[in-house]
């Protein structure tokens, strides 16, 4: 009969294993329509979102009016996020395609470089971030973040952000491009 002490820790390492399988780009090769991030995120979009906790609980929901512009093969990506209790973020990514195909980014609130890779209709990026939360504090959390392209139009995002390696929320996220003339400040209010 295995002590308790033991079997806490076979049952923690058997938990870590399992936490450890999921999505693998691989899985995706073939599939279409196929990612072209250059295009997908040139030009004005529009997002709609939401922030869960770890229990699934909706802490706050959000739209974001983003921007692309590409020039030599690098990209910058502006967003400007109006949150449901009336908090404006903004960030701006700066994203290029690595000589293997890969994509890297960065913005000022991540920590390094973001590190991105697609296969048919899959864009994976996993970078750490410096998370404003709403009360004004910084946290340092990891994000693995899948993008599904639905069509040359559409995406859904989904994000898991994990603090110490445990799954601490989720941020699930619909963007769409909008046409060259649509006014970039009706995605988000103003």
């Amino acid at each position: 009969m295995m002590k308790p002490l033991a079997r806490m820790v076979s049952v923690c390492g058997l938990l870590l294993l399992l936490g450890g399988c999921g999505n693998r780009i691989e899985e995706y090769q073939g599939t279409t329509p196929a990612w072209d991030l250059a295009a997908f995120f040139n030009g004005p979009l529009v997002a709609h979102g939401l922030v869960l906790d770890r229990a699934g609980k909706v802490g706050s929901r959000f739209t974001a009016s983003l921007q692309g512009e590409w020039h030599d093969g690098k990209g910058r990506l502006h967003e400007e996020f109006l949150f449901d209790d009336g908090r404006r973020e903004t960030r701006t990514w700066w994203l290029e395609q690595t000589p293997d195909g890969r994509w890297r980014g960065r913005a000022d609130d991540v920590v390094g470089e973001a590190q991105g890779q697609s296969q048919g209709f899959a864009l994976n990026w996993r970078y750490r971030m410096n998370l404003k939360l709403p009360d004004g504090d910084r946290v340092k959390v990891d994000f693995d973040d899948w993008m599904y392209l639905l069509d040359e139009q559409r995406l859904i995002n989904r994000a898991e952000i994990r603090k110490w390696g445990i799954r601490v929320g989720e941020v699930l996220l619909y963007i769409e491009k909008l046409d060259r003339a649509t006014p970039a400040a009706v995605a988000t209010g103003a």
